[in-house]
């Protein structure tokens, strides 16, 4: 059965997609795993890296994307089944000449958003109060995607800015939730926010809790050099468990969001990021046994 990740943060562009696929990437490559991520993000930024423009507006025309996956779920009378709705030969690195790693992705779609306020008014069909009914759309979020469990190894979920049902959904699903911020002043108050929500309980008690009994675990990422970063990375660990690897801001990071379409290695695909990149695959290797 699959070892769930979550890849979330209330707090947008803090790099959620570039990490999912860095990890995607990491397990299939170094650790010799059958790894599936799952784009929650209407803006589909993880499925653009792994597909590029073409193959994605392709995933959009023949509904092979989460939100046709759990519409269909919906409303087939029959299961319907995820590897339906899954593309396969993705992203363009490969492990030797001709041989790509063991990926496959449940494309985002821009519609997913939508898909769900349609969720929640089917829920709240005969007069069900709203909470029970977003409780309601989250469990069915849930069932979803606890049925791709036995599809991989390491199933990734990048999950949306905010606190969508989706998200709401993969954070309680998750056997780990990995949280990327970047250091400035508001990502303490994020990640604040996020650590309660994964743990269910109030600030406090979740800082009562032992680190190692967290089910989440924080990652700085764009890391600049100098001492401002080091100073919010600090304060922040000072309350949440952090990862010492650390993704810095460098041109190779950014460039690795660009699909090329032209099969390459690893260290052509990330260039001098490949050591920040594999210290984070050997880590979580201890944090997370898979």
């Amino acid at each position: 059965m699959a070892f769930f990740v979550a890849v979330a943060n209330r707090k947008g562009g803090v790099g959620k997609s570039t990490v999912s696929v860095m990890l995607a990437y990491a397990y299939a490559i170094w650790s010799k795993k059958k790894v599936l991520l799952i784009d929650l993000d209407a803006q589909s930024n993880s499925s653009l890296i792994l597909l590029g423009g073409e193959r994605w507006i392709v995933s959009q025309r023949t509904s092979r994307n989460v939100a046709a996956y759990i519409e269909d779920r919906l409303y087939s009378i029959e299961q319907t089944k995820v590897l339906e709705y899954l593309m396969h030969d993705i992203g363009d690195v490969e492990l030797s000449p001709g041989q790509l790693p063991a990926m496959s992705l449940l494309p985002g779609s821009l519609s997913f958003e939508d898909m769900q306020d349609e969720l929640i008014t089917y829920y709240s069909r005969n007069q069900t109060p709203f909470q029970q009914a977003k409780a309601k759309c989250a469990e069915h979020f849930r069932a979803a995607f606890s049925f791709a469990s036995p599809l991989a190894d390491v199933i990734i979920m990048d999950c949306a800015p905010g606190l969508s049902n989706a998200t709401a959904a993969a954070l309680k699903l998750a056997n780990k939730v990995i949280v990327p911020f970047r250091p400035d002043a508001v990502s303490e108050f994020a990640v604040d926010r996020i650590s309660q929500i994964v743990e269910g309980r109030n600030f406090d008690d979740v800082i009562a809790m032992p680190p190692a009994e967290r089910r989440y675990i924080c990652l700085a990422n764009y890391v600049r050099p100098g001492g401002r970063d080091a100073i919010y990375v600090d304060t922040i660990a000072g309350n949440h468990p952090m990862l010492s690897a650390q993704i810095p801001a460098m041109p190779d990071v950014a460039d690795s969001f660009d699909f090329l379409g032209e099969p390459q290695s690893i260290e052509e695909k990330y260039g001098d990021a490949v050591p920040a990149m594999k210290a984070l695959h050997d880590e979580l290797t201890e944090v997370m046994p898979i």
